[in-house]
């Protein structure tokens, strides 16, 4: 891994807290940046343009059936949601407001799937294909800070998102989404984070206590910080922002540090370190709102230092590999690339049934509003939530 020059230090902001509680600059830092790792981000797109996000956005794709390449941030109504998660994976300061991400030397493949009411493909079709172009251009974790209501799914995951997944796990790419912002209200399950195979992470604020509003849901895998500043599409600085997007944006950017260190990690293993290295402090180990608890980076990454008993709980994968002993019968864990291609290929998605139901959005912020939409199942789409994100 090839560092980042001294003359070129970043300096994170003050409100950015989680520099100081993961000891990045001191210990994380002189070990890995992220270089080497594409990280990438489903969602609004990313203003690649942005001068704290310089030279770290790659081409992507728009899967929602518009021309484009992702680096445009279609978040006209929110501020920029896809950017804001892309800063704090890896900003490089500068711009208006200096802004440093967790993972600097890190790249970013923007790939927008956030779809709206007149868009050709709905968002399960597009969100399933984004994750499918992520594996192709060779990411190394995917992020998809967002949820839609699983309630009323078998498996709480639309059958083709589940097979998206299973393809990014069968070539190792790790998938991190947002477990939910109404565990204060509603709680209901929301997918990708509640899909087999994915990491769904909750938040805390400072104090390292679940925020308010993080889901209390059996799929939680771990924590990060769900409580602070954010920089917009358009540059803007926002303070105060609260969500579990922050929080599976942050995790991310840990994969990223984690894997540059590690090039021949295998995915099972990051994430089984992450959840055995996380910090819980007292008994239970695990609980609804926290999973395994905040994440430590230093010790993950560190496996000579911090080992981790081949043995130890990795209910992510255990998850998944039920679900593939279902669908495949008696295959065996990691299913071969061309298996997985055929299934999917083969599993009918189309058809002009029709079915209502409740679909949540939760693109990232604190406060989501229901909103009950038409599903057709040849091309389901859901409203964005109203979210407190810059």
């Amino acid at each position: 891994m090839v560092g980042r020059p001294a003359s070129a230090a970043l300096r994170p902001l003050p409100g950015e807290w989680w520099f100081s509680v993961w000891g990045i600059e001191k210990y994380v830092w002189p070990q890995s940046r992220g270089a080497g790792v594409t990280v990438a981000v489903l969602d609004s797109g990313v203003n690649a343009s942005l001068p704290e996000l310089a030279g770290v956005v790659l081409k992507g794709t728009d899967t929602t059936g518009r021309k484009g390449d992702g680096r445009q941030d279609f978040d006209d109504k929110e501020g920029g949601h896809g950017t804001g998660l892309s800063a704090l994976i890896a900003g490089q300061g500068g711009g208006s407001t200096g802004y440093v991400g967790v993972a600097p030397d890190a790249k970013i493949l923007p790939v927008h799937v956030t779809a709206e009411f007149g868009d050709s493909v709905g968002l399960y079709e597009a969100m399933a294909s984004g994750i499918r172009f992520a594996v192709d251009h060779k990411a190394g974790v995917i992020n998809i800070s967002q949820g839609i209501t699983s309630a009323t799914w078998p498996d709480h995951c639309d059958p083709g998102v589940q097979d998206a997944i299973a393809y990014a796990v069968a070539h190792d790419v790790i998938v991190v989404a947002s477990s939910g912002n109404e565990g204060n209200t509603t709680n209901w399950p929301e997918l990708p984070g509640s899909c087999a195979g994915v990491v769904a992470v909750g938040g805390v604020d400072k104090s390292l206590r679940p925020w308010s509003g993080t889901q209390r849901q059996s799929y939680v895998a771990v924590a990060a910080p769900g409580v602070g500043p954010v920089v917009g599409e358009t540059g803007r600085f926002a303070p105060h922002v609260t969500g579990t997007s922050l929080s599976a944006a942050l995790v991310s950017a840990a994969i990223a540090i984690i894997r540059s260190h590690n090039p021949r990690m295998p995915a099972r293993t990051v994430v089984q370190r992450l959840m055995a290295t996380a910090y819980h402090p007292k008994a239970p180990a695990w609980n609804d709102q926290t999973g395994y608890g905040p994440i430590q980076i230093t010790s993950a990454m560190n496996a000579q230092r911090y080992p981790v008993p081949a043995d130890a709980p990795n209910p992510v994968y255990a998850r998944f590999d039920e679900w593939q002993a279902n669908r495949y019968g008696t295959a065996p864990r990691g299913t071969p690339e061309a298996a997985v291609r055929r299934s999917v290929h083969s599993r009918n998605t189309g058809g002009g049934a029709v079915s209502t139901t409740m679909a949540v959005v939760s693109i990232g912020g604190a406060i989501a509003v229901l909103a009950v939409v038409l599903v057709i199942v040849a091309r389901r789409r859901a409203h964005r939530s109203r979210r407190e994100f810059p």
